[in-house]
């Protein structure tokens, strides 16, 4: 089904953002983007991510392999994207994109490669960890993630996410969390669009 054909379903919580909508980025969720973009122009862009906020991304990997330079990096669909800050000990000094250490690991290094896909949209996968969960999370879910039937349902299970629900609606019908629960159980959608928004502190 067509990205914009899937069924997009709001939730409005309460701040702090809840930790279980945050989680998600750890199995990762899909992202409509613009393909043939360079990572660079994806983070600001895209995601909106300062220069600021770019640089605390420490450790960035593109279809697994460990990125150095984001604007040789280049999007295309279906692919994954992981974020992390700082990753610890020597390991973590070795994947750090542009440090002292990054030389030790040229041979599993993502080279980048053009490709003619520039003007075409599409899904990626991105995956966040660490502190990028805090930094980043929040501006993918109020631009609106892809997340399957399972990992939507696993999340509507938990319990702790509805005591910071205030409304979720689809399609600007209100659901309260026994109708939305219901609605999962017949559905054989496989893909929803998420998106969340919060009220200020």
């Amino acid at each position: 089904m067509p990205v914009n054909q899937l069924p997009s379903i709001l939730f409005l919580v309460s701040s702090p953002l809840p930790a279980r909508l945050l989680r998600i980025f750890q199995k990762g969720a899909q992202v409509e983007v613009e393909l043939g973009s360079d990572l660079l122009t994806l983070l600001t862009s895209e995601l909106r991510l300062s220069k600021q906020g770019i640089e605390k991304i420490q450790t960035i990997f593109w279809q697994g392999k460990p990125v150095d330079d984001l604007a040789q990096c280049v999007t295309t669909e279906n692919g994954e994207l992981a974020l992390s800050a700082a990753l610890p000990g020597l390991v973590g000094a070795c994947l750090r994109r542009g440090g002292v250490w990054s030389a030790l690991r040229d041979s599993i290094s993502h080279q980048g490669k053009r490709i003619s896909e520039r003007g075409k949209r599409g899904l990626i996968t991105i995956k966040l960890f660490n502190f990028m969960l805090q930094e980043v999370g929040p501006l993918l879910l109020n631009r609106g993630v892809i997340v399957t039937k399972d990992a939507f349902v696993e999340l509507c299970n938990s319990t702790l996410l509805w005591d910071q629900v205030i409304r979720v609606s689809s399609e600007e019908k209100q659901l309260t969390k026994d109708e939305m629960r219901e609605f999962l159980n017949k559905t054989d959608i496989n893909h929803f669009k998420l998106l969340v928004s919060q009220t200020p502190e």
